[in-house]
């Protein structure tokens, strides 16, 4: 899945909106396969803070570290390729992502256990 930079929602009243939240990734997690991915790529560096902290949180992700995506191509596309992407490289401006990977159901049970 790939999460494109969307739409920040920057007031907290509008935080309950953004596309990745709590009960989203649920959702999301029920979806894809055991290790299947979420990329996530924003010019905004809360929206990417708060991306990472509720995916962090949650029991079925884990993120993959910077140094094991040095070759993927996904992540190069959405930080290079898309016109967002362009537009802020344009501008000069900066890009965050991140990589977060499904867990197996058993590996959650124990990582919600700890």
């Amino acid at each position: 899945m790939f999460f494109c930079f969307a739409d920040p929602h920057f007031k907290k009243a509008n935080h309950r909106r953004r596309i990745i939240n709590t009960a989203l990734l649920t959702d999301y997690a029920y979806c894809l396969k055991t290790g299947g991915l979420i990329y996530t790529v924003t010019d905004v560096e809360d929206l990417h803070n708060w991306q990472v902290q509720k995916l962090e949180e949650h029991p079925m992700f884990e993120r993959i570290p910077d140094e094991e995506l040095a070759d993927d191509p996904s992540v190069k596309c959405m930080r290079e390729g898309t016109d967002e992407a362009k537009k802020v490289l344009r501008k000069e401006g900066s890009i965050w992502h991140a990589v977060f990977r499904k867990r197996d159901v058993k590996d959650a049970k124990d990582q919600a256990a700890v």
